[in-house]
């Protein structure tokens, strides 16, 4: 019975990572994105590398004409890619103690919030002279109409639509103290843009051909590249920093649905972030390929780490179990 139960559930979760790969092609056609790609200029950077550690200014990138990528070199990245979104997402649904339309909204709320508005937020701000004209438009509808479909779809398939005990009463999860929150908040923020500095000048930036690629100069160590981002373009910290908002506003909802030990929560925000770095494993005709591994590497580490933090800090410890003296003979 256990071993039918386990190939159930695999079955399920192979079909979350099917019910993935067809909402993406279905947001991808309703939104028009493939229409709007072709259209007008290429553009000079990808929309998928939010980490660097260059002035806009200076990261002006030479891109070769842009061409489209042949179906033999797309099928492999784009199933790697689905099966890692499947499989995390199934992973958080099934450990969820929500249900239903509660959980669905929980889930559209970070999918959505981390794979494509933080994620865009410096399309924004980088690259919108850059993109043909309605790209983030149609980059921000087609993952509304993609996440829209798949989350109430994934919750039905794995078969959390109703509670499975209604009679049992799940423990209320810990509250956060206000003093508390003002402190982990404070320190995700600067956690955030360390990390962000970090893997963008020790990972990304030390790539030759991606510093040709966005015509930025090789800076001699990690401080230099500090003061030189902060002398010429300081309002990247304040993006980074709005960045790690929105980051804890997406993420939250997802913690707190969990119910688990911290150390749980903070493997699963990890992979969670972890998941949506393989998108830079597509082929990707706006940038060299090793521009785009080095982008991979860089945003999975960041991932990784900034995640287990993100996850371990926004999940209350457990109270305090209070031991009662044993009374006087």
């Amino acid at each position: 019975m256990q071993i039918k139960k386990v190939l159930l559930t695999g079955l399920r979760i192979l079909g979350v990572c099917l019910l993935f790969a067809v909402c993406i092609a279905i947001g991808g056609a309703l939104s028009g994105l493939d229409r709007v790609a072709q259209q007008g200029p290429p553009a000079q950077a990808s929309s998928q590398t939010p980490l660097q550690t260059e002035p806009a200014a200076q990261a002006v990138p030479q891109t070769p004409p842009r061409t489209q990528p042949a179906p033999s070199n797309l099928f492999v990245p784009f199933l790697t890619f689905s099966v890692c979104v499947g499989i995390v997402v199934s992973y958080l649904i099934l450990r969820s103690s929500w249900h239903g339309w509660t959980l669905a909204g929980a889930m559209f709320v970070g999918m959505y919030g981390i794979s494509t508005v933080a994620s865009q937020i410096e399309s924004i701000f980088f690259l919108s002279s850059k993109l043909p004209p309605g790209m983030v438009r149609a980059i921000f509808v087609q993952g509304a109409i993609a996440t829209a479909l798949f989350a109430p779809l994934a919750v039905l398939v794995l078969g959390k639509w109703r509670a499975a005990t209604p009679a049992a009463q799940l423990p209320a999860p810990a509250r956060i103290r206000a003093a508390s929150v003002a402190w982990r908040l404070a320190l995700l923020i600067i956690a955030f843009v360390f990390l962000y500095m970090f893997f963008g000048y020790y990972v990304a930036w030390q790539n030759p051909e991606l510093r040709r690629y966005y015509a930025g100069p090789e800076r001699p160590s990690f401080f230099a590249a500090l003061k030189g981002t902060w002398l010429d373009s300081r309002w990247i910290f304040l993006l980074a920093s709005f960045r790690a908002l929105l980051y804890v506003a997406f993420v939250f909802p997802l913690i707190r649905m969990l119910r688990v030990a911290r150390w749980e929560s903070a493997v699963a925000t990890a992979l969670f972030l972890s998941a949506w770095t393989t998108i830079l494993l597509l082929p990707n005709p706006l940038m060299p390929a090793s521009v785009a591994r080095s982008h991979f590497w860089e945003t999975l580490g960041f991932s990784l780490v900034f995640g287990a933090l993100l996850g371990w800090l926004l999940t209350a410890p457990p109270p305090a179990v209070r031991k009662i003296a044993p009374a006087a003979p």
